[in-house]
C-alpha cells in the first residue's frame, strides 16, 4: 500500500490507464501529468479520484513548477509515442532526442532537486531497444535498435544510466515486451484481428511468420508495481529489467486463436503469402528473456497467451454489446 502522492507520466495511453486504475486502489493520492492535447477517453472512469496536469512533458518549468508542488514519492513515467515511422534518417535520429530523452530529463532533474526527493522512478523501456542483438533479448546484452523509435527510447535508458550517481534516488526501466488487452487501440495487430474476426469482416496478416513476445496488460502493470516496490533497493542494482513472457508465437498462431474464440472458421483472416523480396519477406522475431526479473525480482508473468486472448475477446464483445 503506497502512502503520500503517485505521479504518472502517459496516464492518458493503453497501459498508462490501467496502471491508473490499479494506483487508484492504493491509498495515497495520484496525480497524472498528460499532455495538453490528449484525449482523456479512457480516463474518464477515474475523473472524480485522479488528479490531472495538462503540461507538456517539453515544458520545462511547467514540469519543475508541478513536480516542486507535489513532492511525490513515487514516480511512473510511462509518456513515449510509440508510433513513429519505422525507417531510419537522419530527421528521425535528431528528433528522437526531442521526442524521448529531452522530456525524460525534464522530469528527472526537477525530482533530484527536492528536498525529500522520491523513493523510486520507474520508467517504461521498450524491447524495441534491442533492435537486432541476439535472441533472447537478455539485458547484459549490447542492443542494436532498428528503428528511430528503439534508438530514442534506447538513447533515453543509457542517459538515465549515466546519470545514476547523480540522482539520489533509484531510476529501472522494464523493456517491455509487446502489450496486448482489454481498451487497446485498433491500430494494433490483436485488437484489429479480434475486430475483424467479430464484425466477420476480411482481413489479411502481411506477416504471418513474424514471431512476437506478447504480454498481457495486467502483468505489465503487476510487473510495474512490483518493480516500484523493489526499486528502492534493487534500483540501485540495476538499470533495466526485462519485462515479458520469453515466448514468441507466430502471428498465425495468434490468428488462429482468434479466430476460435470468436466463432470464425479457421483461414478466415487471410496471411499474406512471402513476398519475391526475400529480405522483406524474411520472418523477423521480437523475444526477451525473463530470467533476470525473475532471479533479481522474483516477477514472472502469470497470464498466459489464451487466458489472454479470452479476456480481451470478452471485453471487445461487451463493448459491442454496449455500442449495439
Amino acid at each position: 500500500m503506497a502512502e503520500g502522492v503517485t505521479l504518472l507520466t502517459g496516464a492518458g495511453g493503453f497501459i498508462g490507464a490501467h496502471l491508473v486504475r490499479h494506483l487508484l486502489g492504493e491509498s495515497g493520492e495520484v496525480h497524472a501529468i498528460v499532455r495538453p492535447s490528449t484525449e482523456l477517453g479512457r480516463l474518464a472512469p477515474f475523473a472524480e479520484r485522479l488528479t490531472i496536469h495538462r503540461i507538456d512533458l517539453s515544458d520545462r518549468l511547467e514540469i519543475r513548477r508541478c513536480i516542486r508542488a507535489l513532492r511525490p514519492r513515487r514516480v511512473f513515467h510511462l509518456a513515449a509515442e510509440t508510433r513513429l515511422p519505422p525507417q531510419p534518417d537522419f530527421c528521425a535520429a535528431r528528433g528522437a532526442a526531442a521526442i524521448y530523452l529531452q522530456p525524460a530529463l525534464n522530469l528527472l532533474e526537477p525530482l533530484a532537486e527536492l528536498p525529500e526527493p522520491p523513493e523510486a522512478v520507474v520508467r517504461a523501456g521498450t524491447i524495441a531497444e534491442y533492435g537486432h542483438a541476439p535472441l533472447p533479448y537478455r539485458e547484459q546484452d549490447r542492443a542494436v535498435p532498428s528503428t528511430p523509435y528503439g534508438a530514442g527510447m534506447l538513447a533515453t535508458t543509457e542517459a538515465i544510466a549515466m546519470l545514476a550517481p547523480c540522482l539520489p534516488f533509484p531510476v529501472l526501466t522494464a523493456r517491455l515486451a509487446l502489450c496486448y488487452g482489454p481498451g487497446q487501440a485498433a491500430s494494433f495487430l490483436v485488437p484489429a484481428l479480434i475486430r475483424a474476426c467479430l464484425d466477420r469482416q476480411p482481413m489479411v496478416i502481411r506477416r504471418p511468420a513474424d514471431r512476437r513476445d506478447l504480454l498481457h496488460v495486467d502483468d505489465a502493470v503487476d510487473a510495474l508495481l512490483h518493480i516500484a516496490r523493489l526499486a528502492p533497493t534493487a534500483g540501485r542494482q540495476l538499470d533495466c529489467v526485462n519485462v515479458c513472457t520469453g515466448l514468441a508465437p507466430t502471428m498465425d498462431e495468434v490468428a488462429r486463436r482468434i479466430e476460435a474464440l470468436t466463432g470464425c472458421p479457421d483461414g478466415f483472416l487471410a496471411r499474406a503469402p512471402l513476398s519475391d523480396d526475400v529480405q522483406a519477406a524474411a520472418p523477423a522475431t521480437l523475444l526477451s528473456s525473463p530470467d533476470l526479473a525473475a532471479e533479481r525480482l522474483g516477477w514472472r508473468y502469470r497470464i498466459d497467451l489464451d487466458e489472454g486472448l479470452v479476456r480481451t475477446v470478452a471485453d471487445e464483445q461487451l463493448m459491442c454489446t454496449k455500442a449495439g
